[in-house]
Order: C-alpha cells, then structure tokens, then sequence
C-alpha cells in the first residue's frame, strides 16, 4: 500500500510539472502575442532601444564550454556586435604543454571585452530582461527535469535521428585575406573560413560555430574582423579525467577512455603551477594516479 502511494505521488508530481511548464509556456506566448499586437505609438518604454544597445562599436568574443572527442562534433560559441561576417582561422598547437604554461591564465580568454559590453548595458533590468530570465530559469528545470526520466542513448538517438545541425554557409578565405591580416602561424593552421553571421535577436545572445570532427589535439581558434581579433582554445581528447583534492594537498586522479569507458593506464600526467612543474606520474593499471601538490 505505501509503495502504491509512492508511487502515485510521484506520478502526481510529474503530473504537476508538466501542467505548470505548459500554462507557464501558453502564457508567455499569450503576452508576446498582444505585444507585437500592439501599435508602436508608446512613448514611455522602459528603456528605449537606443539605450539598451550599447554602442555600434563592432565587437566580437569567443567562448567554449568543454572538450570533445574524436567522435563528437566540435563547436564554439561567438558573441558579436556591429559585425556580419567573421574571418575564422583553425590552428593547431603543436606542444599543448608549453602553449598552456606560457598562458598568464589558462581558464580565461577574452575576459576584458566581457567587461567592456558589460560596463555600457545598464544594471537595472528591464520587463522584457526578467521575462527572459524567468524563461531560462523555466527552460532549465524542464530540461533537468526530461533528462532524468530518459536514458543517454535514448537521448542521443532522438537527437541524431531529429536534431541534425544543417551545413553551414562558409567562403573559403584566399592570400589577400591572409595579406591583410598575417597568419599566426602558417605552419600550423588547419582550416580558414569566412563566416556570415545574421544580426542576433538581442545582445544577449549567442551564435553556435560548429567544427566538425577533429583528430586529438589542441586548437586554437582565431577570428578576425578589420583589425579586431579574438581567440579561444578546442581541446578534442578521447581521455576524460577525474580528480580530488585532499585539504592537506594529495591528487587522486583517475582517467577514463571516454569511447570505451574503461580505465586509462599509462597516461602521463603533469600537474602545472604558475608555470612550474609541482608533480608528475604515470596511471596505474587501475587507471589511478595518487601524487602530493
């Protein structure tokens, strides 16, 4: 009898939910709907266009959110302004270690054009800003949500069969565009395209670049606009590391190959410290390495 309530309590909830997400979604849509609806004659806007938009200065970041492997499909993500097209150039590094230890910040790219859009937008936010937020922070639990009742695979053959990314719309770049803006490194550069980019809905949001598949390694991608240039770094690896720090400095680290999901033994480990080398080793058969920082 407890195990049947359990179990209609939850299926209540669940119930619960999905009712809430779909009056929330119908609503959202109602309000747009009457908005648009509206004729533009209001003269008392919360914020105007013009000062909700920072200035026409272009302006362009770069940004990845986690590694791939050999078998995924690479991507970034570009934030822009003022700008319709991007010159993007694929490199190739050919010592990750030394390209890593001579960063001032490894984790941060880009970071001082954040904070230039970010000082021009105002503070308070808008009607129309907490809406979206309020749709994110909605979007977010459904989607957490969906994913804990359906498995991986099952996931990934809806995504594979219904979600397929469409080829994107590329010119290949030529030697006067390389004149114009010298290569890096001509030696190590792997692929150069020029990419349209459609004006966004609002500032705040984000174009998907993808890359296709890539053999292991470390990439550093540059785009170019006139004399602008930003970067971020693509790493495609098919080793997946865990690690756990103690309070009093020893590392547990333990490596995974993320196609098979077995333990990777062998792997050469260095662990990096303000451009010192603090330890090193080598996993064990168990895939584990145990070291003192």
């Amino acid at each position: 009898m407890l195990e049947m309530n359990s179990r209609s309590y939850r299926v209540l909830t669940a119930s619960l939910i999905y009712l809430v997400a779909i009056a929330g979604a119908l609503t959202i849509a109602t309000l747009r709907s009457r908005a648009k609806a509206k004729p533009e004659t209001s003269t008392e806007p919360a914020y105007s266009e013009t000062e909700r938009r920072p200035s026409a200065k272009p302006f362009f970041s770069l940004s990845t959110h986690r590694t791939y492997g050999t078998s995924d499909n690479a991507r970034l993500w570009v934030d822009y302004q003022g700008v319709d097209h991007l010159d993007f150039r694929v490199y190739q590094v050919k010592d990750p270690r030394k390209f890593f230890t001579q960063l001032k910040n490894p984790h941060q790219m880009g970071e001082h054009e954040e904070e230039e859009v970010a000082s021009s937008l105002p503070h308070r936010k808008s009607f129309l800003e907490r809406v979206r937020g309020f749709k994110r922070w909605a979007y977010t639990g459904i989607k957490a949500f969906v994913r804990g009742q359906l498995q991986h695979d099952s996931r990934q053959a809806f995504n594979q069969k219904f979600r397929k990314e469409a080829d994107p719309i590329r010119t290949p770049l030529n030697v006067s565009d390389y004149a114009r803006v010298p290569l890096l490194n001509p030696d190590l550069l792997v692929s150069s395209w020029r990419e349209p980019l459609p004006p966004l809905e609002n500032e705040y949001d984000q174009r998907m670049i993808p890359l296709g598949k890539r053999t292991p390694g470390v990439y550093l991608i540059e785009a170019v606009e006139n004399d602008l240039r930003a970067y971020t770094v693509v790493v495609v690896t098919d080793l997946t590391m865990i690690d756990k720090t103690t309070r009093d400095g020893e590392l547990l680290i333990y490596t995974v190959d993320r196609k098979t999901g077995e333990p990777r033994p062998g792997a050469q480990i260095e662990i990096v410290k303000e451009k010192k080398t603090v330890a090193s080793g080598v996993t064990n058969n168990q895939g584990i390495l145990r070291t003192k920082i």
